[in-house]
């Protein structure tokens, strides 16, 4: 793995897609790799000892080299966030967030702030949109390690392969403003992810994150 220095935000998983194409992977879907390529001496000695304890990693936004996929490794404290690539041929198991949708956080807060989302994700967005926890309360739920604390948010993922109007936006951020846990949610379009509230707010420009970086975009549904 080639170790690179990557931001806040990141993800817990059992089951998963074991047969999926590691190369299928994308950005928040959580990957199990195989212990014999987890001893990199070019990693941070605290990124070594997290994935020697827990082999998971989250796949973070970035340009994908052939056979390698860019990953984010979680430490204890929240300042350990380590970027790296790793070999696709390394991957043994992969869970996207949508996977965990029907586990509850171990933390009561959260997990009524998770069960409050589903009701009304399932009462606004069409079948094709799919959605699911990441960050701290993903990665718990996919590994089953603690990554949570009683002040964690709930960080979520809208996959919205149609343009989401933002007056629907705007409904889901006022239903979410009122949960008993903050909820940061992220819309991912074909091109990138976006802010929820950032859209709700503005239907336009929004800022969009993308494999090449951020860049600010009138559509982030529209053609590059």
């Amino acid at each position: 793995m080639s170790p690179h220095r990557y931001g806040p935000g990141t993800t817990m998983a059992a089951h998963g897609d074991d047969h999926a194409p590691a190369m299928a992977a994308r950005p928040h879907d959580l990957l199990r790799i195989a212990g014999d390529t987890v001893a990199d001496p070019g990693l941070p000695g605290w990124a070594a000892a997290s994935l020697a304890a827990c082999p998971w990693a989250v796949v973070r936004r970035a340009p994908q080299p052939p056979g390698r996929i860019p990953i984010g490794v979680r430490g204890r404290e929240r300042w350990q966030r380590q970027a790296a690539l790793v070999p696709a041929h390394a991957v043994t198991c992969r869970v996207p967030p949508e996977d965990l949708t029907g586990r509850r956080p171990r933390l009561p807060p959260l997990a009524a702030t998770l069960a409050a989302v589903a009701v009304r994700l399932r009462d606004e967005l069409d079948d094709d949109v799919a959605w699911g926890p990441i960050g701290g309360v993903g990665f718990e739920l996919a590994t089953g390690q603690p990554a949570t604390h009683p002040g964690s948010d709930l960080d979520l993922l809208i996959r919205a392969p149609r343009r989401m109007e933002p007056a629907l936006a705007a409904r889901l951020a006022a239903a979410f403003a009122g949960l008993p846990r903050t909820v940061d949610c992220q819309v991912e379009t074909p091109r990138g992810g976006i802010s929820l509230t950032e859209w709700a707010r503005t239907g336009g420009p929004a800022l969009l994150r993308s494999r090449h970086g951020p860049e600010l975009v009138d559509d982030p549904w529209a053609r590059a």
